[in-house]
């Protein structure tokens, strides 16, 4: 009676495990599917009127690139150092008072690697072998101006324009420890995004909103609509949790028939 009552139990647990591994063989797992254009690498598109590269996509992830024509940018030159102008070394001199609006460049001179130099008495001066055979020592800034000169000198006022490195430059701001120059030129601007992630594209005051999603390896689709994509992941999820509910099913039910005729048919004492 008691393995006549296993057996019935055990095809009951047979047939439950056999219908749910059944249903895992013919469910077919939802895909993403969205409205929006597709890309690859090295094509181009244009969003509110701003045009993109696509500088690189695969693994995942991708990167959008555009160019914008009149970034700007900075740099600032502190009092009582050296910059580059024209080829040339010049010294920054920033008047030492409260609210200065000017600067002035001084041509700086280097002194050749055979020159020595010795310091006495917190001046530096320059050795120089006389005709004679004797040594006298020369301070360097006259050493200087006898061997280049006057040094040339150019000053700038804030609101002043000047070339540097080909840009036209403007002196914005001067202060006891430096002066700002701002000019614009054109810089490269990446956005980076992986799968799922929203994106914006579009000017400043009035981007798109995209989210990316890699149908293949080498494409990406940029598509308007980042809430059907996020339910299309919420039912994805919602498949494998009830995938994985019937793979629960399957091997509990097979280890229930394991056990009820291990038990069932246990030799008697």
């Amino acid at each position: 009676m008691q393995r006549r009552a296993a057996t019935v139990y055990g095809v009951l647990f047979l047939v439950i495990a056999a219908g749910s591994y059944s249903l895992i063989g013919v469910a077919q797992e939802p895909g993403i599917d969205l409205e929006g254009e597709t890309y690859t690498e090295n094509d181009t598109l244009t969003v509110g009127g701003l045009e993109y590269t696509v500088a690189s996509v695969g693994d995942g992830e991708g990167t959008l690139e555009r160019v914008n024509q009149s970034a700007r940018y900075t740099a600032t030159w502190a009092n009582n150092t050296t910059a580059q102008l024209d080829n040339t070394t010049y010294r920054v001199l920033i008047p030492n008072r409260t609210d200065p609006s000017q600067f002035t460049l001084r041509e700086e001179f280097n002194l050749s690697e055979n020159v020595s130099t010795v310091t006495q008495g917190g001046t530096e001066y320059v050795v120089v072998n006389r005709s004679d055979g004797n040594r006298s020592l020369v301070p360097v800034d006259e050493y200087k101006r006898q061997q280049f000169g006057e040094p040339e000198t150019r000053q700038f006022s804030e609101g002043q324009t000047f070339q540097l490195a080909g840009n036209q430059t403007t002196v914005s701001n001067v202060t006891r420890e430096e002066a700002l120059l701002t000019w614009t030129a054109p810089r490269t601007v990446s956005t980076s995004f992986a799968e799922g992630e929203n994106v914006t594209l579009g000017p400043a005051d009035g981007g798109q909103q995209f989210v990316a999603h890699f149908p293949a390896n080498d494409t990406v689709q940029l598509s308007p609509n980042p809430p059907e994509y996020q339910s299309q992941v919420s039912e994805i999820n919602h498949f494998n949790e009830r995938i994985a509910g019937l793979w629960g099913i399957t091997i509990l039910s097979v280890l229930t028939v394991v056990l009820l005729f291990g038990l069932a048919f246990l030799p008697n004492k």
